[in-house]
């Protein structure tokens, strides 16, 4: 994977290439230079900078979060075409603006990017920043996507807005989920479209997302997830409700760890409510117009 061969360096090697960047000398620094934000979670930021290096290792400790991109890009794509046939605009994607909050190493970004839309990766912690950047530059195509290390919060107090709003697995990282969603709206477009996939709070889900890959095959960090973190799909409609935007769709992430794979289904079957939903969920939102 990719290794930085002198700490504090700010010449980095990343598999044949060398990167120019600055960066600080520890975890602790990115964790200070992080401005006092309402849900931004100091433990979380200290956490997942810790583990940066492993982003776009696919056996990782991120390796769920590979295997659950396609089908999170295959629901987002869907839902904006969705939003641009009620617009009854064309389907080319060139001219929306997209937002991945909370970006990590760029997974979700680089992906959302290649569907065409000018995509900003965000991240609170640097470390993620600088192995996203540097990951972006083997695909020289990438030119409609570029990074930055800030928050939401501080996104929305510059008066930033985009069409497209995305944010996966992050609500269940950060220290007041309502006002994280408050956020995610006001960062969006009036009409705009809010994308946020996250875990279901259910025996299902702290079995298949706690349990068996933290305890038991080992493959996540003991302490990843908190279950008194995770937010049911209603209660996530709801905080939309409650900020000006409307849920229109929510489908389930059926994740399989042991085969380690991963698939989109209703959220219902049949007179079955709610069955699909029962761990990993993706929803989609509108902003009032």
């Amino acid at each position: 994977m990719y290794r930085w061969l002198q700490k504090g360096s700010r010449v980095c090697y990343a598999r044949g290439l060398r990167v120019p960047y600055s960066t600080a000398n520890s975890v602790h620094s990115t964790i200070h230079k992080v401005a006092k934000c309402n849900s931004v979670s100091e433990s979380e930021v200290s956490k997942f900078a810790q583990l940066s290096d492993s982003w776009w290792d696919p056996h990782g400790p991120f390796k769920y979060l590979h295997t659950m991109n396609v089908p999170r890009i295959q629901f987002i794509r869907s839902r904006i075409l969705d939003l641009q046939r009620s617009l009854q605009s064309q389907g080319d994607l060139s001219n929306l603006r997209a937002i991945d909050v909370g970006c990590g190493g760029g997974l979700a970004s680089e992906s959302l990017a290649r569907l065409g839309m000018r995509v900003v990766g965000v991240d609170a912690a640097h470390e993620n920043i600088s192995m996203a950047r540097v990951h972006q530059l083997r695909d020289p195509m990438l030119t409609n996507l570029e990074y930055k290390h800030t928050t939401a919060e501080q996104l929305v107090a510059q008066h930033e807005q985009f069409d497209i709003v995305v944010s996966l697995e992050v609500i269940e990282h950060v220290t007041h989920a309502f006002e994280f969603i408050k956020s995610l709206v006001r960062l969006t477009r009036p009409g705009g479209l809010i994308v946020v996939s996250t875990m279901n709070r259910t025996l299902v889900s702290w079995l298949v997302d706690v349990i068996v890959p933290e305890y038991v095959m080992g493959s996540v960090p003991r302490g990843t997830h908190d279950v008194a973190k995770f937010v049911p799909p209603e209660k996530l409609s709801e905080m939309f409700g409650a900020c000006g935007a409307e849920a229109v769709d929510v489908q389930g992430l059926v994740l399989d760890p042991l085969r380690n794979v991963c698939t989109l289904v209703p959220r219902d079957f049949g007179l079955l409510r709610n069955v699909g939903v029962q761990a990993n969920y993706i929803l989609a939102a509108r902003k009032k117009a």
